[in-house]
C-alpha cells in the first residue's frame, strides 16, 4: 500500500522479529531471569554459566528442572504446578491447542501441524502441505519451502483439525481418516489465526491481508469477510469466536481490538487503548470479558456488557507484569485464570475475579504466579477444556504440557 509508513515492513507481520525468535537455531541466548524475580535455583545458574540448562545437574548429579515457578506472596491460592510433557520440535513452535475433549493437543511449526496424545505426550502424526507424515524421515524429505503453521484449532467434536499457515492457505484435516478435507483459499497474505465456533458450523481466520474471514466448514466456502477501508488498517494477528457464536473478535497490528457481528458482518465495537500491536485476543467463558495481549507488554480486559454503547468505559483493567511483548492470552475454561505468554520467556497467571471487588485494586499486585518454563519467547498458550492442563509453545522449539 502507498500509505504505509516507510518504517513499517511491508508484506504482513514483522512477525518473527516481534516473537523474539531467531528462526535459525530457536534457542536464542541462555535463559535470562526477568528483573525482580528471585532465580529459582540450579537451572538458572547452569544457564548463566553457559551450559545447556536442560542438562543441568545438582551436586549429587541428579538432573535439575530447567523451569521454575515464582509465587506472588500476596496470592490467595497457592498453586502447585508440574511439567507433564516436553514435546521437541525441529523448528519454532508457533501455536498450541487442545481438542475439545482434551484428548489431543496440536502444535504448529515449520511446514507441519503435529498431533499428540495429550495424556501420554506421544506423537500421533504430522500434517503437512504435502499430506500426512508418519515418520521423521518423511518430514526431513519435505521439499516445500518454509511455511510456518501459525495457528491451529479443533472442531468441537474433536474430529477436525484446522491449520492456518504462512502460505496463505487454511487446511481442514479429518483427524481419524488422516486426510485433507478442504484447503480454504481467499486470503492474500499469511494466515495468523484460526478459531472454530462452539457449534461447529464455521471457522474464522485472521490474516496479514488486514481481513478476517468466516468459512463454512462443510463446503469450504468463504461466507463473509470482516474489515474494509475503515479498518483494520494492518494485519489481523488474532481472531476469536465468542462462546455463543454471536461475535468475532480480532486483534490487529494497528493496535485496535474489533468486535464484529458474526451473522451480519457489521462492526459492533472497537477497543482502542493499547500503545502497540495487539497479538492475541480471548473471550472469557461467560462471554462478559474480552482479553487482549499486546506488544506494549500489557494485557487489557474489555467489558462486553457495554457493547455498542459509545460512551461507556470499556477497559475494565490493565494487567502489568510482563517485561516484554505479550504474545498470547487465554482464559481457562473453568476456574478464574487468565494465562499469558510473553517474549520475556515467562507464562503469567492472572485472577480477574479481583476486579469485581469494591476496592478493585487487588488486581494491582501483578500476576498470581510466574512460570519460567522456556528458554525463548513463549509464543502461544492454550488450556485444556477437559482438566487442569495447559500448554505452551516456544521459540526454543519445544511445546510443553503442564499440570496444576
Amino acid at each position: 500500500g502507498a500509505g504505509v509508513p516507510a518504517s513499517l515492513p511491508v508484506g504482513g507481520l514483522p512477525a518473527f522479529a516481534n516473537l523474539g525468535v531467531n528462526r535459525g537455531n530457536g534457542h536464542g541466548t541462555a535463559l535470562a531471569e526477568p528483573a525482580g524475580l528471585v532465580p529459582g535455583g540450579g537451572a538458572a545458574a547452569a544457564a548463566r554459566v553457559g551450559g545447556d540448562p536442560s542438562k543441568a545437574v545438582d551436586s549429587k548429579g541428579r538432573p535439575l528442572d530447567d523451569w521454575n515457578v515464582v509465587h506472588n506472596p500476596n496470592a490467595t491460592t497457592k498453586m502447585h504446578l508440574e511439567l507433564a510433557h516436553s514435546l521437541e520440535h525441529d523448528s519454532v513452535v508457533c501455536c498450541v491447542r487442545f481438542s475439545s475433549d482434551g484428548r489431543f493437543i496440536a502444535t504448529g511449526c515449520n511446514k507441519t501441524a503435529v498431533l499428540y496424545d495429550a495424556e501420554t505426550g506421544a506423537r500421533l502424526c504430522m500434517l503437512s502441505n504435502e499430506g500426512v507424515l508418519e515418520t521423521q524421515v518423511a518430514l526431513d524429505n519435505l521439499t516445500c519451502g518454509d511455511s510456518y503453521v501459525r495457528s491451529v484449532c479443533f472442531s468441537p467434536d474433536s474430529k477436525l483439525l484446522v491449520a492456518g499457515a504462512e502460505d496463505k492457505t487454511i487446511k481442514v484435516w479429518d483427524i481419524l481418516g488422516k486426510r485433507l478435507r478442504h484447503t480454504l483459499h481467499g486470503h492474500t497474505k499469511d494466515i495468523y489465526s484460526v478459531d472454530f465456533s462452539a457449534d461447529g458450523s464455521f471457522v474464522v481466520s485472521g490474516s496479514g491481508d488486514k481481513r478476517a474471514k468466516l468459512w463454512d466448514v462443510n463446503t469450504g466456502e468463504c461466507v463473509r469477510t470482516f474489515g474494509d477501508e475503515e479498518g483494520p488498517k494492518d494485519g489481523v494477528t488474532s481472531v476469536a469466536v465468542s462462546p455463543d457464536g454471536r461475535w468475532i473478535a480480532a486483534g490487529s497490528l494497528d493496535r485496535m481490538v474489533r468486535l464484529w457481528d458474526a451473522a451480519s458482518g457489521a462492526l459492533v465495537d472497537k477497543y482502542d487503548g493499547h500503545n502497540d500491536s495487539v497479538y492475541s485476543v480471548s473471550f472469557s467463558p461467560d462471554a462478559k470479558l474480552l482479553a487482549s495481549g499486546s506488544l506494549d507488554k500489557t494485557i487489557k480486559l474489555w467489558d462486553l456488557s457495554t457493547v455498542g454503547n459509545r460512551t461507556a468505559t470499556k477497559c475494565r483493567h490493565t494487567f502489568q507484569g510482563h517485561k516484554d511483548f505479550v504474545l498470547s492470552v487465554v482464559f481457562a475454561p473453568q476456574g478464574p485464570w487468565l494465562i499469558s505468554g510473553s517474549k520475556d520467556r515467562s507464562v503469567q497467571f492472572w485472577d480477574p475475579r479481583h476486579l469485581a471487588l469494591p476496592t478493585g485494586g487487588a488486581g494491582e499486585e501483578g500476576p498470581q504466579l510466574i512460570l519460567q518454563g522456556h528458554q525463548n519467547s513463549v509464543i502461544s498458550v492454550a488450556h485444556s477444556p477437559a482438566g487442569r492442563l495447559f500448554a505452551t509453545g516456544s521459540g526454543d522449539k519445544r511445546a510443553r504440557i503442564w499440570r496444576y
